[in-house]
């Protein structure tokens, strides 16, 4: 995936965005998860990460950017300490598909809603320590194409949190990564009166 093509399919999501009305602003803050970087090297490097990213979306579309934190270890070595690592990240996504909506696309309280979707974005990691060393050489920034699925209960319109599963492949790194976490977010243009 080049430059160009993102451009283009970033492009297409603001016109799908405003062809749909008004968009749906969310905040995630958090996002708390667990990961791992390479699912084929699962044992090698796993643990947790936190992100917080803005959301402008529809119930059938998103754009999204953020950042965060992932914390990683070798969970086979005798010296956990000394394979410990934290990698800052920044990214931007957008994605098509179910997107925090149900049937009556969360139009009241106490009901089910969920992410299904595909979608695809550019992330850039801050290696740091021994990383540098065993990251392959297609650099920081890398391009990806992937799933995110995920399911809440409305309790309150403005507050909620999602149980999220996502994938990644990496275009760039020829990886497929997974995350396993929740989401803590807010509705900024929620009705709440409803």
């Amino acid at each position: 995936m080049n430059k160009n093509l993102l451009t283009a399919l970033l492009f297409l999501a603001v016109v799908q965005l405003q062809a749909q009305g008004l968009p749906r602003l969310f905040l995630d803050a958090p996002s708390v998860y667990l990961v791992s970087p390479n699912v084929e090297a699962i044992g090698e490097r796993m643990g947790a990460g936190m992100e917080v990213a803005m959301n402008v979306g529809t119930h059938w579309s998103v754009a999204r950017v953020g950042g965060g934190l992932t914390f990683t270890m070798d969970p086979k070595s005798n010296d956990l300490s000394s394979t410990f690592q934290t990698t800052p990240y920044t990214l931007a996504e957008i994605g098509a598909g179910m997107y925090r909506s149900n049937g009556n696309q969360c139009a009241k309280t106490k009901a089910n809603a969920f992410t299904a979707m595909g979608k695809a974005g550019i992330r850039y990691d801050f290696y740091t320590g021994d990383l540098k060393k065993i990251t392959d050489k297609s650099g920081n920034l890398d391009y990806t194409v992937g799933a995110e699925f995920g399911y809440f209960y409305i309790r309150d319109i403005f507050r909620n949190m999602e149980l999220l599963a996502s994938a990644n492949y990496h275009t760039k790194a020829k990886i497929i990564s997974a995350t396993f976490g929740f989401k803590v977010f807010f509705n900024l243009k929620a009705d709440r009166d409803r």
